[in-house]
């Protein structure tokens, strides 16, 4: 196993990703604290974890919400004694036109997208500089390479991520930290549903007809699984990626330098 014995914080983890990020974590040997602001969801994916002999920590969390990251972190640390790998993996998403937008609206998903990658990467930071070790992992997307009319706020927070990644990766080197970032494209989630079906909404398509479409564009014509995403970051997460850091992994099936 990969990861035997290490433990490892996975915000959003309610999430298609998050929850196939940790499936693996378990299955690679890694206890996992599970974060989110919506927790009923982790009654799945905690019983998932137990089921491979590791322990699993559920843990409620609003990201934008300093005070809430700071106790997230000391209740994982107190569950388990540290954290030897973050998966920064919350976000949202929201799909209106540009001119839409209200400024409510463009603060909410920078706030949860960006700010909460901020907030809790300092706050798992400090901790593993104490240690002088750790694997960082934020989540990032295929929105930062090239923008999309409906989505704005989103792409904009997520170019933000990058360029963020690159910057934690820099000032925490000496410490023996890696910071990396996964960037899916179309992945068959919960979410690319949701986003199907706001798009059909606002462009007047059937349901499904955008998923198609933009599926169309993808050399590979599919859409990635969760568990292809995941297991990136599993090798991100793990020994044999010591030597990376500071890089943005697309996971898109070439979507992104195919059809700027």
């Amino acid at each position: 196993m990969k990861l035997e014995g290490k433990v490892a914080l996975v915000t959003g983890a309610a999430g298609g990703i998050g929850q196939a990020i940790a499936r693996r974590l378990a299955h690679e040997g890694a206890h996992v604290a599970l974060a989110d602001i919506r927790t009923k969801p982790l009654d799945g994916i905690t019983q998932t974890i137990e089921s491979y002999d590791r322990k699993a920590l559920k843990v409620a969390v609003d990201v934008t919400q300093s005070d809430q990251v700071t106790q997230m972190v000391q209740a994982v640390v107190e569950a388990f004694g540290r954290i030897d790998i973050f998966f920064n993996n919350a976000g949202i998403i929201r799909v209106q036109n540009f001119l839409d937008v209200t400024e409510a609206e463009w603060d909410h998903v920078i706030d949860v997208n960006l700010k909460g990658v901020f907030l809790c990467g300092q706050a798992v930071a400090k901790h593993m500089v104490e240690r002088q070790s750790g694997k960082i992992i934020n989540t990032a997307s295929l929105a930062a390479h090239r923008g999309r009319p409906e989505i704005a706020a989103y792409a904009a927070s997520k170019t933000a991520v990058v360029s963020l990644t690159r910057s934690m990766a820099l000032d925490l080197a000496d410490h023996g930290i890696t910071v990396n970032a996964l960037a899916p494209g179309i992945v068959d989630t919960d979410m690319w549903t949701f986003i199907d079906d706001e798009m059909g909404k606002l462009w007047g398509r059937q349901k499904g007809d955008s998923m198609r479409r933009r599926v169309d564009t993808v050399p590979l014509k599919r859409p990635a699984r969760a568990d292809e995403v995941a297991n990136v970051g599993i090798f991100l997460a793990s020994d044999e990626a010591d030597y990376i850091t500071g890089q943005t992994m697309y996971i898109d099936g070439e979507i992104g330098r195919a059809h700027v």
